[in-house]
């Protein structure tokens, strides 16, 4: 009977691993394109993936909140994140990257050209280094392949200062066949006309819907059908405005709210098809 037992133990333990190894298998060969709005409060993150690859623009304020939406849409076994990018040192979207760096192996860094004396963005730096982490510093122009069919490009990224880090926002857009997204950070509309030859589908509204940015020009130039706002729920910032919502109205712009809905998720099957929204 002890060596039934036994038996059927080793068997189950083989049928465990191989269940494992098949999810691997599947997860790794997967070429589906999946873009995750994180619902962190009231901050950004997003996540990217496809496959076994990951890019993560941003990490929020809180790490407890970045590394539980991580661990819910990234496999348990893969502790790798090919690419982090850092939009501006602010500390609502480089607080959770503390602990993301400290958790997760980090392929690459993309660093914004925004100035900061805060220790909060010291340990950021620290913590780059002491893990030996390559990091770089965004360029315009610069290009992220994910895979030949999954592009995310820089197509901003320009120097700020302490006083005013949120012009320093380094400037995205990811495309994946006919289907385009535009992340924004915290960019303000004073820059927004240095891009202005580019559409997209899908738009990350910059500053959380603050009333100093995603002006009228700028959504007349970059034609969204769907806008995402990052926001936490009663922030004390009034966000997003009214302003911006109506110009998002007006404009019969769908929007789309992180306090309203939680994670905003987009999964996109084949370049040649459209990405569809994934209800919660």
């Amino acid at each position: 009977m002890r060596y039934r037992k036994l038996i059927y133990l080793v068997l189950f333990i083989l049928l465990v691993v191989a269940c494992i190894f098949n999810a691997i298998s599947y997860f790794s060969a997967r070429k589906d394109l999946t873009i995750n709005f994180l619902d962190v409060g009231q901050g950004d993150a997003i996540l990217i993936s496809q496959g076994d690859k990951q890019i993560l623009i941003d990490g929020g304020p809180s790490g407890s909140r970045i590394m539980e939406k991580l661990g819910k849409y990234i496999p348990f076994w893969d502790r790798k994140i090919e690419v982090v990018i850092e939009t501006h040192p602010d500390q609502d979207h480089i607080q959770g990257l503390l602990d993301v760096m400290r958790n997760y192996q980090i392929g690459e860094v993309v660093e914004s050209k925004g100035e900061s004396d805060t220790e909060l963005y010291k340990k950021f730096k620290e913590i780059i280094d002491s893990k030996k982490i390559e990091s770089f510093t965004a360029e315009a122009g610069t290009e992220i392949k994910i895979t030949d069919e999954a592009v995310l490009k820089i197509i901003l990224a320009e120097t700020g200062t302490a006083k005013d880090t949120n012009s320093a926002s380094v400037v995205t857009e990811l495309n994946f066949g006919d289907n385009s997204f535009l992340f924004t950070g915290d960019l303000p509309s004073e820059a927004e006309n240095k891009f202005s030859d580019i559409k997209t589908e899908v738009l990350k509204v910059a500053h959380h819907g603050s009333k100093y940015s995603t002006s009228v020009e700028f959504l007349n130039n970059v034609s969204p059908r769907d806008a995402v706002i990052s926001v936490a729920k009663n922030n004390k910032y009034g966000h997003p405005t009214e302003e911006v919502l109506n110009r998002l109205k007006e404009k019969n712009i769908n929007i789309l709210r992180t306090d309203e809905m939680g994670d905003i998720r987009y999964s996109c099957p084949k370049p040649e098809e459209k990405c569809i929204l994934i209800a919660n």
